[in-house]
């Protein structure tokens, strides 16, 4: 049986109301995170390659050597 509850237009000051499960709403939080730190250091990398501080090597062998 499913319960239906209703929430006040007050508290959402008139916008939709979305409910997930806690564990739905981890993993969405979680890519999230991961997101927003890989577009971090893709934007870090893109000022290193604009400013000249990275170095282009064309093989594994060359950035040992």
């Amino acid at each position: 049986m499913s319960s239906t509850l209703t929430i006040p237009k007050k508290v959402t000051r008139g916008e939709d109301l979305v409910v997930v499960r806690r564990r739905d709403y981890e993993q969405l939080l979680k890519n999230f995170v991961e997101t927003k730190d890989a577009l971090a250091k893709i934007r870090r990398g893109e000022k290193e390659i604009r400013r000249g501080k990275t170095t282009i090597v064309r093989s594994l062998a060359e950035l040992r050597g």
